[in-house]
């Protein structure tokens, strides 16, 4: 990276042993737990091929991502190229002249038909910068900046941040942790080590194994977060700035720290079995992404409660809200959970303003059907297990013995090993199809009762509007809303709003008024003005609540240990 505020790495690779007249050289044409066809290989340029001597070889582009070398009685040869990296997120590549961030399938290439073939890494950073933090081991000998890694697996999955971030340690079960903390923040960096450490513990306890000698976080800390993403020995955070300074805000983090942790055994080693070994040139289907993300989301919010982040009380809201946001989705009537898990890669990352209506979020949806599989597990096993036990069960049949992912099929097998009863119509209907699920029968195992009420008693139009340049858009339409069967478009321009132009009062009257009141609008579409009537309709949106009962019977209270502590 000889002139980083250009936003290049320039990458050498040496093969050696090659005896064939070819080799085929790829680039992944997505990252592993980002389920989006991105084209790396659009950000190459410069591709050339030498002998280890220094002769050219011929080359030819074979493919979007795949380049063929010629290297006749050349059995070791070397292939260099430039990659372009300036999208900041924990998905792709980075740099400039402050630091830059990589994940190896954006940047690296592989042989072919050789991807299990071990490599070495040398990392030459940036003038003046003085640190590269990255999971990977370093290699034999010692040289400073140099790493092994086993496989093109190994090396595509464990990204690198390079250049004068500061590094935070904790050792957590017996294994050293870093967190290699990037951009200005202000926060007593000893409280985040320790309330990181507190969350990574009682995130072990859940499979009770640990499979890690060593762990990294890497955290950009920017002006606004985006996320996370998992991988085999560390994780990358996205985190706005100012998020330490609040209570909220901490509790936020750690919940993010928390899901991408947890990922170190679901999907990094409890699996899916499509999600590993994986094909980098096109996408993986899995039915099963609420299991890999959904359940990841439910055990963050279950690992903060554990380790006393979150009180019973904030544990309970949080889930009132998550049922909430799912059921106030018109989108899952149309979409099963396993359908928005298969569709990811089409719809998950591509959202339009259609999608509201038509999908459902595998993280959303599977983190509700944790809830109800947990409590369901208790209720059958008189308190004597939960859900824990269902990943126990997985990592050591299929991770440890077998080696390999499971099927659906034996993902609902372990779950009726561990709860000794069958939930297959519970997976036929709400997983695989789009029953609402009982939330309040399973929450009543616990001793809970769950209520709903409106959540306005205002009309609704049931679309949503934007103002942009000065000109006031319709920016959304949700299904069978007044909107909806009216004929208003998204990207309609409103230009009158019962017959005057647009106030700011009369634009608060479009997204909550009387039920019953009519409503006119002119719009123009391509163009041209178009008169429409709309009469405001009641609210089909609901709020709900979670309460302890007055007087809960043993059995419940079995329930209610075993899924959230005494």
């Amino acid at each position: 990276m000889p002139a980083p505020q250009t936003h290049y790495f320039e990458v050498k690779m040496e093969l050696g042993g090659f005896p064939a007249e070819y080799t085929d050289v790829k680039m992944p044409v997505w990252a592993p737990g980002s389920y989006l066809v991105r084209e790396f290989s659009k950000n190459v340029e410069g591709f050339q091929a030498r002998t280890a001597g220094g002769q050219a070889l011929a080359v030819e582009k074979l493919s979007k991502n795949t380049w063929r070398v010629r290297h006749p009685k050349q059995a070791n040869f070397q292939v260099s190229y430039r990659v372009y990296a300036f999208e900041l997120s924990v998905r792709t590549s980075f740099i400039d002249a402050d630091h830059g961030y990589l994940n190896g399938s954006s940047v690296f290439m592989y042989p072919a038909d050789n991807k299990m073939l071990g490599s070495t890494v040398a990392v030459q950073p940036a003038a003046g910068w003085a640190t590269v933090s990255t999971a990977l081991r370093p290699a034999a000998g010692g040289a400073k900046f140099t790493y092994r890694a086993a496989s093109y697996d190994e090396l595509a999955d464990s990204p690198m941040e390079i250049g004068n971030h500061k590094v935070l340690e904790f050792i957590a079960n017996g294994t050293p942790h870093q967190v290699a903390m990037y951009g200005t923040y202000q926060a007593d960096d000893a409280k985040i080590a320790a309330d990181m450490k507190k969350v990574v513990e009682e995130a072990h306890r859940v499979v009770g194994q640990n499979p890690l000698d060593h762990y990294l976080f890497i955290v950009h800390n920017l002006e606004r977060g985006g996320g996370g993403l998992e991988h085999l020995y560390s994780t990358t955070l996205e985190v706005g700035r100012t998020t330490y300074n609040t209570d909220a805000g901490m509790k936020s983090f750690l919940g993010l720290v928390a899901h991408e942790y947890f990922h170190l055994w679901n999907v990094k080693r409890i699996r899916p079995k499509a999600l590993g070994p994986f094909n980098y040139d096109e996408e993986n289907y899995t039915n099963m992404l609420w299991v890999s993300e959904g359940m990841t989301e439910y055990y963050s919010k279950q690992i903060l409660a554990r380790a006393g982040v979150l009180s019973r009380e904030e544990y309970l809201g949080k889930l009132a809200n998550a049922i909430g946001e799912v059921e106030n989705t018109p989108g899952n009537r149309i979409q099963s959970a396993a359908e928005s898990s298969f569709d990811a890669w089409i719809k998950y990352y591509r959202p339009n303003e259609n999608a509201v209506n038509t999908q459902i979020s595998y993280y959303s949806k599977g983190d509700l059907i944790g809830t109800w599989l947990d409590l369901n597990i208790a209720e059958a096993t008189k308190g004597q297990k939960h859900l824990d036990d269902v990943f126990r069960l997985l990592y050591d049949t299929y991770y440890k013995k077998a080696g390999r992912g499971f099927t659906d099929q034996e993902y609902q097998d372990a779950v009726a090993t561990v709860a000794g009863r069958r939930f297959d119509e519970f997976f036929k209907n709400s997983v695989y199809g789009t029953k609402p699920i009982d939330y309040a029968t399973a929450l009543g195992y616990a001793g809970l009762t769950l209520t709903k009420a409106p959540l306005t008693t205002n009309g609704t139009l049931g679309a949503n509007f934007s103002n942009r340049t000065g000109k006031l858009l319709v920016a959304q339409v949700l299904r069978d809303g007044a909107a909806w069967n009216a004929g208003l478009n998204v990207n309609d321009e409103v230009l009158l709003i019962n017959g005057a132009a647009p106030s700011e009062e009369s634009v608060k009257s479009l997204v909550s008024g009387s039920v019953g009141n009519e409503v006119a609008l002119q719009v123009r579409r391509d163009g041209l003005p178009r008169d429409l009537k709309l009469k405001m309709q009641a609210s089909p949106d609901v709020k709900y609540q979670i309460q302890p009962v007055a007087s809960p019977t043993a059995a419940q209270q079995q329930v209610l240990a075993r899924w959230l502590g005494k």
